[in-house]
C-alpha cells in the first residue's frame, strides 16, 4: 500500500489546549501531528470504520493505540 501525503493545515485552537496536545504528544515520543492522527484513528477504529494501517500497513490495532489519546 503506497503511502500518502496528508496535510491538516488552517487550524486554530484554543492556546491551553495547544499545549495539552504537545504534551501528550512528547509524553507519548511523537510529534503532535503524528499524536492528533492516531487519535482520530482511534475514533475511526470506534465507529467501526477498517483500514490497513495509519502510517504503514500493521502499525494500527486498538490494542495498539498510543498512551493517552483515548
Amino acid at each position: 500500500m503506497p503511502s500518502a501525503r496528508l496535510f491538516l493545515n488552517g487550524a486554530n485552537v484554543d492556546r491551553e489546549f495547544r499545549e495539552e496536545l504537545f504534551d501528550a504528544a512528547n509524553r507519548a515520543g511523537m510529534a503532535p501531528g503524528e499524536f492528533a492522527i492516531i487519535a482520530v484513528a482511534e475514533k475511526l477504529d470506534r465507529m467501526g470504520r477498517t483500514f490497513p494501517g495509519v502510517f504503514r500497513k500493521g502499525d494500527f490495532r486498538p490494542s495498539n493505540t498510543c498512551p493517552g489519546a483515548a
